[in-house]
């Protein structure tokens, strides 16, 4: 007897061939996840409608790249630069192609005797201006130069990368402090930021009132000397420079405990000295630079909260002070006080009820974007399927006692649909003022150019603290257990929704935008239900480990 096969294997076996057409490496398709609902079969008007690359798209640097719309029925065929490429049961298709060299995407596509056809263009990318040379490095351009040759699309010129700027040493250290930004270290967004190099991740996060010893500026940029042989570099728009900086550390004066009833307050006489935050486990360590440390070990008033605590040189200028814990730090804020003192405040975990763990947790969920986000084959945007998962997700945390905040409940933005980054510091914002004990954003996901969606989709979700490690895992566990497709993990992401310190923030993505199968799964509302389910048990099994 010979097998049959149904048009939704048949479109999944046709990913693994249009797959291969690229050259090497060669990707397959993914394989069938059955996590996933069949695509329903669409029998529309044929047209051609391309998704990705739009016309203002610039023609990427790689050898083969992405392209995918819909042509409106599941009863068509398609080619693409002569490529026949599969059509899903409602019309979408995705191909992976040698980017052509003219830059024209050519599509055909035919159904029930009739054709149509479209190109896809990508924009030319204007060349970038060569910086300016320095004035002692004239250049020198003879007579009989010959001028450049003329662009032509087949092959765009590349962007002319500018000069890195020279780091500029003061003759003698400053000392800068923080200005224009927040008083309190809880967000993560809305801080001074360090990073290790000018283009490194974020790593120092100070509120306003810290003093740092600055030594150099690049550009926009300056050069803090935090202890010895460690560096930080802060926009300088962040920090206003005045008196010379001292030269020698100053010891680290009294600690004190203070007890209240949701979070202990650590307050360290450091006289605004710039520090580190470093969570891990059931120890939480503070960096303090400038400074020396105390011979007296470390009093810490009997709060239940805090086990042990030591002081040690972790340089000739750096104190260290480590606490240990009794559990797990939940999170934290920090700022300083009226007389300068730094104050770390440890959160307490909230109590749970093992019988209803959820009961009384307050919980923001943040349905990803806009402004930006993805758009899949049949034209469903990121921020439709987002919401799509976060409502019923609020619905089923509130049934389980759960005190919910959402950042949104229709397609309109928080505070702008335009500012990417006044949008993101809105929800996270929101998140803390809330007093949220958990911050869970739910996103689908899309790739960079070049990335061969074939080989690299999967479900992921990421954190930036060590103290949210555990949520981001366990909501991983969950929804790759409904998905059914390829497990990416829990990654460390720099990302702005997971960058808050007063909570465990975690951000998921559980499925890619442009494979057809996967966005056709976001527009059901059984499977929307199964994800939203698979977000509350990762949300419950992590609250349980308290």
């Amino acid at each position: 007897m010979v097998p049959t096969v149904s048009r939704h294997s048949f479109f999944l076996l046709a990913l693994v061939l249009i797959g291969a057409c690229a050259p090497p490496p060669l990707a397959p398709g993914p394989e069938p996840a059955v996590g996933l609902p069949p695509i329903p079969r669409v029998e529309g008007a044929l047209e051609i409608r391309v998704v990705h690359p739009t016309p203002q798209t610039p023609r990427p640097n790689v050898d083969s790249t992405f392209i995918y719309g819909s042509v409106g029925t599941g009863a068509a065929s398609l080619t693409i630069n002569g490529a026949s490429v599969p059509v899903a049961p409602n019309g979408a298709f995705l191909a992976f192609l040698p980017v052509p060299q003219d830059g024209r995407w050519e599509l055909a596509a035919e159904a029930r005797g009739q054709t149509t056809r479209t190109t896809a263009v990508y924009r030319v990318p204007t060349p970038t201006p060569a910086a300016p040379a320095a004035p002692q490095e004239p250049v020198a351009v003879p007579d009989t130069a010959a001028p450049p040759a003329p662009e032509t699309p087949a092959q765009p010129a590349a962007p002319i990368t500018p000069r890195a700027p020279e780091t500029i040493a003061f003759a003698q250290p400053l000392t800068g402090t923080v200005t224009g930004v927040a008083d309190t270290l809880a967000t993560g967004s809305d801080v001074a930021v360090g990073r290790l190099t000018p283009a490194g991740t974020f790593r120092w996060f100070l509120p306003r009132g810290a003093r740092v010893t600055v030594t150099g500026q690049r550009g926009d940029l300056l050069r803090a000397q935090l202890g010895a042989g460690t560096e930080a570099w802060f926009a300088d728009t962040l920090l206003t420079l005045a008196e010379p900086a001292p030269t020698a550390p100053a010891p680290v004066g009294a600690m004190e405990v203070r007890p209240a009833q949701e979070w202990v307050d650590v307050r360290i006489a450091a006289e605004r000295a710039p520090f580190l935050v470093q969570p891990q486990g059931r120890t939480v360590s503070v960096l303090l630079y400038g400074r020396t440390a105390p011979a007296a070990p470390a009093q810490l008033g009997g709060d239940p909260l805090l086990t042990g605590g030591s002081w040690r040189a972790e340089a000739p200028d750096v104190a260290r002070l480590e606490l240990s814990l009794a559990r797990g730090l939940w999170g934290y804020k920090a700022f300083y006080d009226a007389e300068g003192a730094l104050v770390l405040r440890l959160r307490r975990p909230p109590t749970i009820d093992p019988n209803q763990p959820l009961r009384g947790v307050r919980i923001l969920i943040d349905p990803g974007h806009p402004p930006a986000g993805a758009t899949g084959p049949t034209s469903l945007t990121e921020a439709e399927a987002n919401l799509a998962i976060s409502l019923p997700l609020a619905e089923q945390l509130r049934a389980r006692g759960a005190e919910v905040t959402l950042t949104r409940t229709t397609n309109a933005p928080l505070v702008s649909a335009t500012d990417q980054v006044a949008e993101l510091r809105a929800r996270v914002n929101l998140a803390v003022q809330a007093d949220a004990h958990l911050l869970v954003s739910v996103h689908n996901n899309a790739f960079a150019e070049g990335v061969n969606p074939f080989r690299n989709h999967g479900t992921s979700s990421y954190h930036f603290h060590p103290h949210a490690a555990e949520l981001a895992r366990a909501l991983n566990q969950e929804i790759v257990a409904t998905t059914r497709i390829p497990d990416l993990g829990a990654r460390v992401s720099n990302l702005a929704a997971v960058r808050p310190t007063w909570m465990p923030a975690a951000l998921t993505e559980s499925l890619f935008m442009l494979i057809p199968e996967q966005e056709e799964a976001l527009r059901n509302p059984r499977f929307l239900q199964r994800l939203a389910e698979a977000h509350v048990r990762g949300i419950e099994n992590f609250v349980r480990q308290f």
